[in-house]
């Protein structure tokens, strides 16, 4: 295949068509219904789980965490980890695998990358590069070629006020950021920042391939979700300000959508993603560690400490945990007692992890991961019995199934950097998320005393293709994954794709008669660039303030506890 095409990717971090179609219906976002309409599209499913740091990882590398080794923002499933201390932060160096634009570059492709997540630490590219999410606040340098930070004076990479505030949440927590104009007001212009850089950039770099993520579409749907939607005239009057303002930054978004495209030139191949969707919280509870308890899976010791507890007499008393937690928050200001939160926090009883036959482990809110704690024939039937009773397992208000997908870990996670992962992945509907505490509930599905905080991360983003030679499809595509974007850029720019690469050229997206239409020649596996043998970073190891404020920052944003 013969091509020299160049492609323009735009990344809206946590976009979703939930709040994109009915703007694009209504006339609201003009550019995104155009290139919609005269191009590809579907949702785009994530990665497993669908955390920043684990999605752009698989994007940039065309390969799931099994190989690429990234899974949240911490290491997750680490052997070698302290059993008493944090979880270590990933960086651009935890990523075991090259990028897309190494490959480029090998083929003497030049690049501009502006704010693509878990890029920091820069290192070498063949172009251009401003690092993005994880990059300290405080860093003299972000950018490849070094000298390039000095020239960004007035350049935002995310807003530092309230770095250390969870969005507003209807509890009484001190430490909120409240949902105001003041606050979309910062959002737009940090993408105004973003933007202007972009333009420069995209004028006066030659390029091959030029990409941008605008990370305000995530901080908008964590810290202001309920507004994302047209007003009502049933509203109150600052509810209404606040979703004219939502609308009025994806407004402002879209415009800027729109000029990148137009600026990028006709012979372009664009390409609109995001790494995951956005949606409400959730509103149930699934407990899965007691589940396996009662299947007789697991087993449990007792916490004497938490027998003497608020915990233990209300097990002793029968009373379940779920229904005291409803009472205590119907009475205002009882929930925040040092009491109370003592009682929450103790647990009548502890995983035995040396009798347990099977335990749960945490991935992401609605994900959970399975170890089985045999060998062998005995690892097989106990592996067959969980995977035939999980799609059992039932909400009993609604008598439906809330587990939507289990899968073997390897399964998904393939790969040199997936020996520890649990044995059984499984996903629950998004409105129940898992619960790791075995403690005295009324089932194993309960109702959350409280359904509020930020939004929570939707497997399901948006992706759009459009330019020379893609098809012009009114239906959503299916089976679109952010591990598939990297070799379809590769491949419409006619670059030999990576056999190594776990996603598949979406060959669906492109016209018939047109060379991207063509199954794609694998080539060879991916290597660093400009060494083959492994990325030359420069800078030095983050600082301990460093780390403690974007530990805050991700905390804040409901990624870890």
């Amino acid at each position: 295949m013969e091509t020299n095409n160049r492609v323009l990717i735009i990344g809206l971090d946590g976009a979703t068509w939930d709040v994109l179609d009915p703007w694009i219906k209504d006339g609201t976002l003009p550019n995104l219904g155009r290139l919609r309409a005269q191009g590809s599209w579907g949702p785009l499913h994530s990665s497993v789980p669908p955390i920043t740091a684990a999605a752009w990882s698989t994007f940039m590398t065309g390969k799931r965490p099994g190989k690429h080794g990234v899974y949240h923002f911490v290491k997750l499933f680490d052997d070698d980890a302290e059993p008493s201390g944090e979880p270590e932060l990933v960086s651009a160096r935890s990523l075991k695998s090259p990028a897309l634009w190494d490959t480029l570059a090998h083929h003497d492709r030049r690049v501009v990358l502006i704010n693509i997540p878990l890029t920091f630490p820069p290192r070498p590219v063949n172009g251009v590069m401003i690092t993005g999410l994880l990059t300290p606040s405080s860093a003299p340098v972000f950018t490849y070629p070094p000298e390039l930070s000095a020239h960004l004076t007035d350049y935002q990479i995310d807003l530092q006020r309230f770095m250390d505030k969870t969005p507003h949440v209807d509890t009484f927590e001190e430490k909120l950021t409240a949902p105001t104009l003041e606050l979309v007001q910062e959002f737009r212009d940090m993408e105004e920042k973003r933007a202007r850089v972009s333009f420069e950039l995209m004028a006066s770099e030659p390029w091959d391939f030029f990409m941008v993520v605008f990370t305000g579409t995530d901080r908008m749907g964590h810290y202001l979700w309920p507004y994302h939607r047209s007003p009502h005239p049933d509203d109150r009057p600052e509810v209404q300000q606040l979703c004219e303002a939502v609308r009025a930054y994806y407004t402002r978004l879209d415009e800027i959508v729109g000029e990148l495209v137009a600026q990028a030139g006709e012979d372009v191949v664009t390409l609109i993603m995001s790494d995951h969707g956005m949606g409400p919280v959730d509103t149930k509870r699934f407990h899965c560690n007691n589940w396996l308890h009662q299947h007789g899976w697991l087993a449990a010791r007792s916490n004497k400490s938490g027998l003497a507890s608020a915990d233990g007499w209300l097990k002793r008393l029968g009373l379940p945990r779920d229904k005291i937690g409803k009472l205590i928050h119907r009475i205002p200001g009882l929930a925040n007692t040092k009491v109370v939160k003592k009682a929450a926090n103790s647990r009548t009883a502890a995983v035995d992890l040396e009798q347990s036959k099977a335990y749960c482990v945490p991935i992401f809110y609605n994900i959970m991961g399975i170890r089985i704690r045999a060998k062998g024939e005995e690892k097989q039937r106990l592996y067959d019995e969980i995977m035939q009773a999980l799609p059992e397992i039932t909400d009993p208000e609604t008598g439906r199934p809330i587990v939507q997908r289990a899968f073997r870990g390897t399964d998904y996670y393939e790969g040199a950097e997936g020996a520890s992962i649990p044995d059984i992945i499984a996903i629950t509907d998004p409105e129940y998320g898992c619960s790791y505490y075995l403690s005295h509930y009324s089932s194993v599905v309960t109702r959350r005393a409280v359904a509020s905080g930020p939004a929570k991360h939707r497997s399901e983003g948006i992706f759009i293709a459009y330019g020379p030679g893609v098809q012009v499809q009114a239906a959503p595509l299916p089976d679109l994954h952010i591990e598939d974007v990297a070799p379809t850029a590769l491949h419409s720019m006619g670059v030999a794709v990576p056999a190594d690469m776990d996603g598949r050229v979406l060959t669906e997206t492109f016209a018939p008669e047109t060379p991207a239409s063509r199954s794609a020649q694998p080539g060879a596996a991916m290597v660093y660039w400009p060494s083959a043998e492994q990325p030359a970073f420069d800078e030095d190891e983050m600082s301990a303030e460093d780390e403690a404020e974007i530990r805050d920052r991700l905390r804040a944003l409901g990624y870890f506890e």
